[in-house]
């Protein structure tokens, strides 16, 4: 019982770390954040912090993963159920897909704000070998494969595919240049389609 109250006890502490720093970064920019505001904000010691991360970079990191991963797994479940309704092709699934992430980050774009100035290619590796990523990679992947495409390939085009989808998202959901998402939507989805072909 004992070790089950400094579990939750642990959990509640990391969720409060979250919490604060992601309102933080999202307010003030990740710059201009410092580790003595977070605690504060947390309420939580500054040792606590070193606890559960190196640095506040480290939890910019952490942060994006546990969101992301959220999203990412909220945007597979409706994909599944839309295909199971509508019986989509792959096509049409990876659509799905990516109309999710925009009209979720229409909702929300301080996470894609954060997530975009933050992402490295080390911390996008991360999120796709996230286990909520696994059935989607999959998909992608063996979808490709039985076009001909082998492995590397197929990883590369799922990395253009993502990183298009968030260069355009950023562009007119947070900075709102040079075209309204609804506008330029059916140009990203012809070019997605070249791609998956």
């Amino acid at each position: 019982m004992g070790s089950d109250k400094i579990l939750e006890n642990k959990r509640i502490k990391m969720t409060k770390l979250y919490d604060a720093a992601y309102d933080l970064f999202t307010s003030n920019g990740v710059h201009n954040t410092v580790i003595d505001d977070i605690v504060k904000n947390a309420g939580v010691a500054k040792g606590t912090f070193y606890l559960y991360c190196k640095d506040k970079y480290d939890l910019v990191d952490k942060i994006i993963l546990k969101k992301s991963a959220a999203v990412l797994n909220s945007a597979m479940k409706t994909v599944e159920q839309e295909e199971a309704a509508h019986h989509f092709d792959f096509q049409q699934c990876v659509a799905c897909f990516v109309d999710y992430m925009i009209e979720y980050f229409k909702k929300d774009t301080k996470l894609l704000e954060l997530i975009y100035k933050n992402l490295t290619f080390e911390l996008y590796e991360k999120m796709m070998n996230y286990a909520e990523m696994d059935s989607a990679r999959e998909a992608f992947i063996s979808n490709f494969i039985h076009t001909g495409v082998n492995n590397q390939t197929a990883q590369r085009r799922l990395y253009i595919i993502v990183s298009m989808v968030g260069a355009v998202c950023y562009n007119s959901l947070v900075l709102k240049v040079p075209y309204q998402i609804d506008a330029v939507k059916p140009e990203l989805y012809h070019s997605i389609k070249q791609i998956l072909s």
